[in-house]
């Protein structure tokens, strides 16, 4: 576990050059964020799931088809990746009566066409009315009005009708909801700049601290961007940690199934 001046001292070392005559310390910086950003791009691609999720709950205002996520109101980022997308029954905070439903993930190209959620969205219409309180049978039993029962936001209740889609950082809710609604989303952002006395990976990503050698080695060749690389003791030694690494990566446990990431649910 070091701080990105402690390791910025380590990899001067290793290029021989303490005094930062050749290679400053604000360049050193440089490269270990531009190999920490290689390392997250190498884990969103093999194993996202054991990244630190970010969420966000916001209220997504009635007859809004569609938002940019990458403003600082939502996804202070310009790279993410999305992995769930819920709504909860009422725009109130979220609580253990008003729990975020995940919405199922739909092409870009079916939003507004009804698809799936059309037969969904009449039968709820249908039989919840236009206020979505409460369940109305069929028909009447023994003469008595219709049974009612409340809309307790199981599944195939009111939730079904909505499914979500992402077009670049733009999100979109279909069918438009005509009512504010509550949204929940999660999602993964790279890992965050380290400057100064910064621990090269934070609590969130501590995890990875056993890897900072990675960073290490990683930094220095691309400092001394040798053209012998293949040859290189650095170069050995980073492809020996590498490897380490990937099969550290893919033997971790994966949480759910490539359906939860790609459908949202």
């Amino acid at each position: 576990m070091a701080t990105l001046t402690e390791l910025t001292t380590k990899i001067s070392r290793r290029l021989e050059d303490t005094a930062n005559a050749h290679w400053s310390t604000s360049e050193i910086h440089d490269l270990v964020n531009e190999v920490r950003m290689d390392l997250w791009q190498m884990v969103r691609r093999i194993n996202p799931s054991i990244l630190t999720l970010g969420t966000k709950t916001f209220t997504w205002d009635a007859d809004t088809r569609v938002i940019r996520l990458d403003g600082a109101s939502y996804i202070n980022a310009t790279d993410f990746d999305m992995y769930l997308v819920s709504m909860t029954a009422t725009t109130e905070a979220i609580s253990a009566t008003n729990l975020p439903v995940p919405l199922p993930r739909i092409p870009y190209e079916e939003v507004n066409r009804g698809g799936s959620s059309l037969a969904l969205q009449h039968e709820n219409q249908k039989h919840y009315g236009a206020n979505n309180y409460s369940y109305s049978g069929h028909s009447a039993i023994d003469g008595a009005a219709p049974p009612s029962m409340a809309n307790t936001w199981n599944a195939g209740g009111n939730a079904s009708i909505y499914a979500w889609a992402l077009q670049g950082h733009d999100l979109y809710v279909s069918p438009v909801p005509r009512t504010d609604i509550q949204m929940y989303i999660e999602y993964i952002t790279p890992f965050a700049t380290v400057t100064s006395d910064d621990q090269v990976f934070g609590n969130d990503d501590s995890m990875f601290r056993p890897w900072e050698s990675l960073i290490e080695l990683g930094a220095v060749l691309a400092a001394k961007g040798r053209s012998d690389e293949g040859t290189d003791p650095i170069m050995s030694q980073w492809q020996y940690k590498m490897d380490l690494f990937m099969n550290w990566l893919e033997r971790r446990e994966i949480t759910g199934t490539p359906t939860v990431i790609v459908n949202g649910y």
